[in-house]
């Protein structure tokens, strides 16, 4: 379905093509460079080869702007790469100092225990005297 959708249209933009070709066979002059050289061509060539260069020049600056983005991509690539190392080596970081702190708390607790029961028997001994 596509590949007739595809000649239909090519048959189309050859006929016109045929058609503009028929319609602007005028002869015109072309100076490109102030009556330093002058051509006599058809109008229709004229106007295919303006169109030509036109599509040339607009290749070569979108080559251009595309170059320039894939710079840019690249640039942006090297920055999200350094961020994900710098995130891993944080959460490193982070995940040490949680089993310090986890460690440090599991020593604190035995000194915790002893507190509170020296002061209960402290408590104790008070009440008794």
């Amino acid at each position: 379905m596509l590949r007739i959708f595809k000649l239909i249209i090519q048959a189309l933009l050859v006929s016109y093509l045929v058609i503009f070709s028929v319609s602007n066979g005028v002869i015109v002059t072309f100076k490109p460079f102030m009556n330093v050289v002058q051509y006599d061509i058809p109008l229709f060539l004229l106007v295919i080869i303006t169109l030509f260069v036109g599509i040339v020049i607009g290749a070569v600056a979108m080559y251009g702007e595309k170059k320039g983005l894939d710079g840019k991509i690249k640039k942006l690539n090297k920055e999200i790469k350094a961020d994900k190392e710098e995130i891993k080596r944080l959460q490193k970081l982070t995940i040490s100092q949680e089993e310090t702190e986890k460690n440090n708390k599991e020593e604190n607790l035995p000194e915790v225990k002893e507190n509170k029961e020296t002061a209960v028997s402290n408590d104790i001994k008070d009440a008794v005297r």
